[in-house]
């Protein structure tokens, strides 16, 4: 189904599927036939964690689901890219609905999701009033460059006091994540 490629070898009378032994085969179901292996099947890479699945763990499916519209899906499989992403999560879909977006599958959409894809690190303690930041959204009447995104930073920006984000006017709520720099599991 994810496009891998099970082994199996025969040797002897026992029967290998990739990393486990079979146990029993030939089991009849009403849709099917079942074979039981020793151990579960795991392709390479599956239990990595990437930002699309810690975006689904924050409750992000929708802005997930329109990313995948648009094929824009390679920038939240990457894990060595660094990003600071502007995800809604789906609480905001269920107040502000989809009208104000673009059609799903639509160039606009796309552009517009490219726009929530900062470039780089940026923690908090990083963003200053005023500042701009570039986006991945890429422009051609800005001969290729990069729109920028205004933040917005209020109230006293010192360590002990949390301050108010925003960007371009929509205001950050919750607390800000950082995406794990783990090595991927073998697990």
């Amino acid at each position: 189904m994810d496009g891998t490629t099970v082994e199996i070898a025969t040797s002897q009378g026992n029967t290998t599927v990739s990393t486990g032994d079979l146990i029993h085969q030939d089991i009849y179901a009403a849709n099917g036939v079942l074979h039981l292996v020793s151990s579960l099947l795991i392709p390479e890479g599956a239990l990595e964690i990437t930002p699309e699945k810690y975006l689904l763990a924050f409750n992000c499916t929708t802005f997930v689901s329109l990313l995948h519209s648009v094929n824009f899906t390679d920038i939240i499989h990457d894990t060595k890219t660094k990003y600071t992403i502007l995800a809604p999560n789906d609480d905001v879909f269920s107040i502000f609905g989809n009208d104000p977006l673009p059609e799903k599958g639509t160039s606009e959409l796309r552009k517009a999701l490219q726009y929530h894809f900062i470039p780089g690190h940026w923690p908090a303690k990083k963003l200053h009033d005023r500042m701009l930041l570039e986006t991945e959204l890429k422009e051609e009447g800005l001969s290729g460059g990069r729109q920028v995104l205004a933040v917005d930073v209020s109230g006293d920006d010192d360590e002990d006091i949390d301050a108010s984000i925003g960007f371009d006017g929509a205001n950050v709520i919750g607390d800000p994540s950082k995406f794990p720099d783990l090595p991927p599991s073998p697990i």
